[in-house]
């Protein structure tokens, strides 16, 4: 049975069956058309055979149709012709005489009508009438009208190929024509299948190699490695059809996305075991730190001064908010990789915006000795955005920015209107004076397990987790973030949004 589900199987076959149903109909049609043809010949030149045997013989006696005068006639006319048949009949196709016994006449009634349409100048052969030797038989004929005086006595009705003919050729011809028909049968449909089979292999082969390359590519888990189908080289020949070659190609374009998705999964099963295990880390200091001071407090509560009861729990609330804060930020990036954050656009004055992020930074900003600006200040510059996921950008790298200038530098959001890919955009920018970021850390600083070797305490408050949501909130809005930095310098974040304008 599993031959039969394969497709070039299944196309033999289809091939076979169709060849010799239209080998069958051809001959079938060839035969009846070199049969109309044979009677339409023999009928033509037959034509005047009535005419000339009716001016030959004596069939009316004093101006009537004398059956027992035509017996000699009839007997002459069949020893020149015994591939004939004559009849006389009379002006109702009733038949007066015949040159045949009369055992083999099952009829004795004929129709005229072809008869007439015979004898009319405008006949058109083949014509075939009444056989009398059979009850419902046809056969082409010859006619003539019988007149006395000018008067019409009848016809005489000459049936052309006698029966005795008919057996004579059927009993010589069946079993060569068998034979033959059989033979001619059995070559066409070897012949048929051959051919058939070569050229079906040939359409088939490279659909049948490309299953092979993808069941071993599948089998050898050939993408763990990284490797690629190559199919196209496999299918540009002569046989592969335009449609094979694309599927190929799909296939293969396929291959290499299924392989570089692998890697990347490895990557980022990789980059979660970083994360988890750098998450850990920052999670286990200040809890160590709260669970440490609360201990102390609980058991020296009665022998401390009340001054440096208040110092303990303050320590400990400052690093329950940092361990609140980590877990925060965790779930955020946690809720924002899954895929299901919706965002809600609308016009956005963003120069304001980031003037409201820089003051609600001003404390902590004089803290570190670090100035803030925003650049214009133009209200009418605005943006299509999420204003609460674009506040949590600018108040990720803002507090970025803080933790890495050192006293005496500035940080300043910077905004400029720029035509970009054929779209009014707004190019906004985060720029400080701070320490930099060295060149070859750079592509990583988006990564969640990422930390630079300038980073800060993690006692801040910071899990390195900042940059990566900050990536993940720009993604939902479809652009991305770029970052330039020279260590000693300071380091710029910039990225575009698109410009909201009502008209």
């Amino acid at each position: 049975m599993t031959l039969f589900k394969r497709l070039t199987s299944r196309l033999i076959i289809l091939f076979v069956i169709i060849f010799v149903t239209i080998a069958m109909t051809l001959l079938w049609f060839v035969g009846n058309s070199s049969r109309s043809f044979e009677q339409q010949a023999t009928q033509a030149l037959h034509e005047e055979l009535a005419a000339h045997m009716l001016v030959e013989s004596q069939i009316l006696r004093f101006g009537e149709i004398d059956p027992a005068a035509l017996e000699h006639t009839f007997h002459n006319m069949m020893l020149l012709g015994p591939a004939f048949e004559i009849y006389v009949t009379d002006t109702e196709g009733k038949v007066l005489a015949y040159s045949a016994d009369e055992s083999k006449i099952k009829r004795k009634q004929i129709d005229l009508t072809p008869v007439k349409e015979f004898l009319n100048s405008n006949v058109q052969f083949p014509l075939v009438g009444d056989d009398p030797r059979h009850q419902s038989r046809q056969k082409i004929f010859s006619a003539a009208s019988i007149y006395h005086d000018k008067a019409l006595q009848g016809y005489l009705y000459v049936i052309i190929g006698s029966e005795l003919e008919d057996e004579i050729i059927a009993n010589l011809t069946s079993n060569k024509i068998l034979n033959d028909t059989l033979v001619i049968v059995i070559a066409a449909i070897m012949f048929a299948l051959f051919i058939g089979v070569i050229l079906i292999w040939l359409i088939t082969k490279p659909i049948t190699e490309l299953t092979t390359s993808v069941l071993n590519y599948q089998e050898q888990q050939l993408w763990q490695k990284g490797l690629k189908m190559a199919l196209l080289k496999n299918n540009t020949s002569w046989t592969s059809s335009i449609e094979e070659v694309q599927l190929a190609g799909v296939i293969e374009n396929m291959s290499i996305n299924i392989a570089n998705q692998f890697e990347q999964l490895k990557d980022k099963d990789i980059q979660r075991r970083e994360l988890l295990s750098y998450i850990s880390h920052d999670l286990r200091t200040p809890l160590s730190s709260l669970t440490g001071y609360l201990e102390t407090w609980q058991t020296q509560f009665s022998k401390i001064s009340p001054q440096e009861s208040a110092h303990y729990i303050e320590v400990a609330h400052r690093n329950a908010l940092v361990l609140n804060g980590l877990v925060e930020q965790v779930f955020e990036l946690a809720h924002l990789e899954t895929g299901s954050v919706e965002i809600h656009r609308e016009p956005i004055a963003v120069a304001e915006l980031a003037q409201d992020i820089m003051d609600s930074f001003d404390l902590r900003a004089k803290e570190a000795g670090v100035t803030l600006d925003v650049s214009p200040k133009d209200s009418s510059i605005q943006v299509d955005a999420d204003i609460a996921k674009l506040e949590r950008v600018f108040g990720n790298l803002v507090s970025n920015a803080i933790r890495h200038t050192p006293p005496g530098g500035n940080i300043v959001i910077r905004f400029s209107t720029v035509t970009f890919n054929g779209q009014d955009k707004v190019q906004i920018s985060v720029q400080d004076s701070g320490i930099g970021i060295a060149k070859d850390q750079l592509p990583r600083v988006f990564e969640a397990h990422f930390r630079a070797s300038n980073k800060v305490d993690s006692e801040t408050g910071n899990a390195g987790l900042g940059l990566a949501i900050v990536k993940a909130l720009l993604a939902l809005h479809h652009t991305d973030i770029k970052v330039e930095s020279e260590e000693r310098k300071g380091t710029c974040f910039s990225f575009y949004l698109p410009q909201y304008r009502l008209f």
